[in-house]
């Protein structure tokens, strides 16, 4: 377990670090938010004001760099399948209801049953798993930019990908070791450097500077909400309760001790319940927190509230003064340098697993990583509970059935003699 260094503790800082660590998980939520944007028609300034909303929210209460990150099954499957916007806000609405209906019945904590350590440990070392062929996936993708048509040609026999991702490599190291600059910034700022060579600047003639409103309710139709719950809700919520739940709960935990008080499995639910209703309302992005993301913002340095309220003040200003579309200022940061920092976040939280001891609890910490990366977490899930039921099983019956076949045999002794 990390150590909380025993220093009076600020709730909220606003330093180089800070920032650093606030910018730490753009990895998982730019790429993500963006393609949703693209594809399947969500409104940029719903999207950017609900994200930048629920940092501010999450940091002024939780008062640790609580992260926000989209819904990724919800997210994954719509991305597929090209479903529609309201579809999305639909399930929005779905996770909002059933979230709040868990934290405030108090059903959660009967639910908390069934993720003892080795499966919380499993999910964290799954979601290291993904999130590192996340990152290896960005670092390959031919395409060098979100929202752009440039394409990753080899340079010197090496992918330029692969080029920009071994500099910000060796970058990284040197900022972790010299710690003067907070790695994530100087990692981002080379990226940002390269796109003003070979990167879609032409994009940025498409930016539209003026007061948007982002304020345009609409609720979806009967019809749209009954696809979401089938399509789309139904493959979250494993995913959102073991990770964005008991894994968060458990890792905030782990870094900042007594400061992550008030993250709590209710707490959490409700916070994803508001964001949710949100989303779902304004037509945004169904959000929830994640332990990945929380060690993406600590691992780079945040480590108080003061990060969510920086960075969700950027994708305020990014909703509320670009009137329309803020694509294109993220799409200067290069598809191989977001996919260095999240293999590199998925490689330290993976890390979070190595306290699990025993035979047994290691096998279903290895078992639920490995389904769920050539899988899903929900089998992941599955499967390691499975294992645990079955040892617990075979403890009731030895503990119920055997003892009594012993007093069986020593009566039938006793007789004989």
């Amino acid at each position: 377990m990390e150590q909380v260094a025993k220093v009076k503790y600020q709730p909220f800082k606003f330093t180089m670090w800070e920032f650093g660590g606030a910018l730490g998980d753009l990895g998982t939520l730019l790429p993500l938010l963006a393609a949703m944007v693209l594809i399947n028609g969500v409104n940029p300034t719903s999207a950017f004001f609900v994200v930048g909303a629920a940092y501010i929210l999450s940091g002024l209460f939780y008062r640790i760099p609580m992260p926000v990150q989209p819904l990724k099954s919800v997210a994954s499957i719509a991305i597929a399948a090209g479903i529609s916007s309201t579809v999305i806000s639909a399930a929005g609405l779905w996770m909002a209801g059933i979230l709040l209906l868990l934290a405030v019945t108090g059903l959660i904590s009967k639910v908390a049953k069934l993720f003892p350590k080795p499966v919380l440990r499993g999910i964290q070392l799954g979601v290291g798993f993904m999130l590192l062929r996340a990152g290896i996936g960005f670092i390959r993708n031919e395409t060098l930019f979100i929202d752009s048509n440039i394409t990753a040609q080899p340079l010197l026999a090496i992918p330029v990908g692969w080029l920009i991702a071994i500099g910000s490599g060796l970058l990284l190291v040197l900022c972790i070791r010299t710690k003067r600059i907070p790695p994530s910034l100087a990692v981002l700022g080379v990226g940002i450097i390269i796109a003003l060579f070979i990167g879609p600047m032409s994009n940025l003639a498409n930016l539209h500077f003026g007061i948007a409103n982002p304020i345009n309710i609409s609720m979806p139709s009967l019809n749209n909400m009954q696809t979401a719950f089938l399509l789309l809700v139904l493959p979250q919520l494993p995913l959102t309760l073991g990770n964005a739940v008991f894994a968060t709960n458990d890792t905030a935990k782990q870094y900042y001790g007594d400061q992550a008080r008030r993250v709590t499995p209710k707490h959490l639910l409700t916070s994803m319940s508001g964001a949710n209703f949100m989303a779902g309302i304004l037509g945004g992005m169904p959000v929830c927190h994640g332990s990945g993301g929380l060690t993406a913002h600590y691992k780079f340095g945040a480590r108080t509230g003061g990060a969510n309220i920086m960075i969700g003040a950027i994708f305020l200003a990014a909703a509320i003064f670009v009137d329309g579309n803020a694509l294109p200022i993220f799409s200067l940061i290069p598809y191989a340098t977001l996919g260095l920092l999240v293999a590199v976040v998925g490689f330290r939280h993976a890390l979070l697993a190595r306290d699990v001891t025993g035979y047994l609890n290691k096998t279903v910490v290895v078992v639920i990583a490995v389904l769920a990366l050539v899988y899903s977490l929900a089998i992941g899930f599955a499967a390691g509970l499975a294992i645990l039921y079955s040892r617990s099983l075979i403890t009731y019956i030895k503990r119920s059935v055997v003892p009594p076949a012993k007093k069986i045999t020593t009566s039938v002794a006793a007789i004989i003699d």
